[in-house]
């Protein structure tokens, strides 16, 4: 990321670290300020973060992304909450509405972000996280008094552009009345948990600047924006409207998608199938190689058959991709390699779900 000017040496470095693998910062000068020495939106020395997150079923490759975003801030000392959107859930339909089975998918959810994360310290001091629901915050006295000051003054119009946030089309709800509810929930939450960074992916900044907007308004604090890249579905991108994400990778899709608990048979399996054009460095292989791999382990081996050459490995995305280009590497290789990659790394979540099994299946359950 760029430096923020007028502050320290110390905290630009701070936020380089804090902010690696993120695709892009809005408004870092908070943040900078408050590693320098202003109070954070707490009115303390703790800077706090805040993610969003739709308990909605089976953990899939983007979470990775958001569990290594996490990592980065709880080792800078940010002390981190997920936000079980519960409530955010129903409102987008999931599960039918019900519930108990919201609140089964919380639960399991919680537990993949403590394995993916190493079992962090909980809490809410410096360098810990907290997992808390929105039907907790929201039993808060005046969290519906921010969400109407949020919602006043946002036009209909300006709701349906954010729907997006939700997965849904801009026309997809004239005839559902709590979805324009959900673009002022969430600013809502950002204000009444105090924090001084609001995250999520890229298909979130809609909000997160409908947030920004509000915070003028009203003359209140203005949290920096983090967004991680969008993970594209295997299949890779089909055309569409740049900003629409239409293309990103989404568990409704189980054959799209890599899920977090697949086997690694199953992983060649889908990899095999990836999309993955040799001239054309946009790619899903290629995004899960430098946004997932790389940042895991620091480089990956490709081994091919031994009648077709010795294994090889690779540490830049760019000399990786050029291999490729020029004939270098097989595409189908490099596939398996990234498949073998991808089980190694989730080896660990594999594991402790098969020893702790209740709430797999639980999710499987009410998943299918």
């Amino acid at each position: 990321m760029e430096k923020s000017d007028g502050f320290s040496e110390a905290a630009n470095a701070a936020m380089v670290r804090m902010f690696a693998n993120v695709e892009e910062v809005v408004g870092a000068n908070h943040v900078a300020s408050v590693i320098d020495g202003s109070p954070s939106a707490g009115g303390d020395d703790i800077i706090r973060a805040y993610i969003g997150l739709e308990p909605s079923g089976k953990a899939h490759l983007g979470w990775m992304l958001i569990a290594d975003c996490i990592g980065n801030m709880l080792r800078e000392g940010v002390n981190v909450t997920i936000l079980l959107a519960d409530w955010h859930a129903w409102v987008n339909d999931k599960f039918g509405r019900d519930m108990e089975k919201i609140s089964t998918a919380a639960d399991y959810m919680s537990e993949v972000f403590r394995v993916l994360l190493d079992q962090p310290s909980e809490g809410e001091l410096a360098g810990q996280i907290r997992f808390l629901r929105a039907s907790d915050l929201m039993d808060e006295g005046t969290y519906w008094e921010t969400v109407l000051r949020c919602s006043k003054g946002m036009s209909l119009a300006r709701a349906r552009r954010t729907f997006s946030i939700m997965g849904r089309t801009e026309d997809s709800s004239d005839d559902d009345l709590a979805a324009f509810f959900y673009p002022p929930m969430q600013a809502a939450d950002i204000f009444r948990l105090k924090v001084d960074i609001a995250f999520g992916g890229m298909d979130q900044r809609k909000a997160h600047m409908y947030m920004r907007d509000v915070a003028d308004r009203n003359g209140w604090n203005k949290a920096t924006c983090i967004h991680t890249p969008m993970l594209s579905g295997l299949k890779g991108k089909q055309g569409g409207r740049m900003d629409s994400f239409d293309h990103k990778m989404s568990k409704s899709d189980p054959s799209n998608a890599i899920i977090l608990h697949d086997s690694p048979k199953t992983m060649r399996k889908k990899l095999r199938k990836a999309f993955l054009d040799v001239q054309d460095s946009d790619s899903p292989v290629y995004e899960i190689i430098d946004h997932i791999i790389l940042p895991q382990l620091g480089s990956m081996t490709v081994t091919p058959k031994p009648e077709f050459g010795e294994p090889s490995e690779w540490s830049d995305i760019e000399e990786l991709t050029k291999a490729v280009s020029n004939g270098d590497l097989h595409p189908f290789d490099l596939k398996m390699a990234t498949a073998d990659s991808l089980s190694e790394i989730l080896e660990p979540l594999r594991e402790y779900f098969d020893s702790n099994n209740q709430l797999m299946n639980q999710i499987m359950e009410i998943t299918g």
